[in-house]
């Protein structure tokens, strides 16, 4: 039944279900909805994990990789910057970098560079420009007033960076003129030189860890990774 109004016309009562108040409070979670959420919580949480567990092993596994990419990447600056070729060596116990100083370099010899005592060092041109007076000392006039050119770079004849590789580490290098792979073993030396240009050979390294086997190609003009394959144990 309804209402009568002033004129007479019966309006309608509002239905309400009997299961329902016109107030009532949204539904809440059940007991069995929130062990499935939580459940679901506890899974993806168990499988996230072993890919941050993995994560953290490939970047323990790559410390030589990243160390060789630093290094590279100051011995070429450096022959940019002093004009003069600079090199890395590639030992059995790891990378060593310094300026370009014999070709033909050995084991003995680099760690008597090292260590500083290498016979028949040659004295840096650039000794003793910057404790010269402003004088002509051919004329002994004063110095004058004019621009003079900016002074050479300062160079470090001593300068060198060694990174030592793990022990459970064993790497190849194969440059673009070799046929294969040569395995860093013993007293092996080889040179990877970085031009007054920038310019270096392009090199492929392929280091064997424990848990892991890295493959990595060094462009020639920016002696950046170009291409990395990863492979974990």
């Amino acid at each position: 039944m309804g209402q009568r109004n002033e004129r007479g016309v019966v309006r309608p009562q509002p239905l309400h279900s009997p299961l329902s108040t016109p107030h009532s409070a949204p539904p809440a979670f059940t007991l069995v909805e929130i062990v499935i959420a939580l459940t679901i919580v506890a899974i993806l949480t168990a499988a996230a994990i072993p890919s941050f567990r993995g994560l953290r092993d490939e970047q323990l596994a790559r410390e030589p990789v990243a160390a060789l990419v630093k290094l590279a990447k100051e011995a070429r600056l450096k022959a940019i910057v002093e004009k003069r070729p600079y090199q890395i060596a590639f030992t059995s116990r790891g990378f060593t970098a310094s300026r370009h100083f014999n070709p033909y370099l050995q084991l003995e010899e680099l760690d008597q560079f090292v260590a500083g005592t290498l016979p028949g060092q040659p004295r840096d041109a650039n000794d003793g420009l910057a404790d010269e007076p402003d004088s002509d000392a051919s004329t002994g006039r004063a110095a004058t007033n004019l621009p003079l050119a900016p002074p050479p770079p300062k160079r470090d004849d001593q300068w060198s960076e060694t990174y030592p590789l793990p022990t459970d580490t064993h790497y190849s290098i194969q440059f673009w003129h070799d046929i294969s792979p040569t395995p860093v073993e013993g007293d092996y030396v080889k040179l990877w030189v970085f031009q007054p240009s920038g310019i270096c050979q392009p090199l492929t390294l392929e280091l064997i860890r424990e848990n892991a086997r890295f493959e990595v190609e060094f462009g020639a003009l920016t002696a950046d990774i170009v291409r990395e394959t990863i492979d974990l144990r």
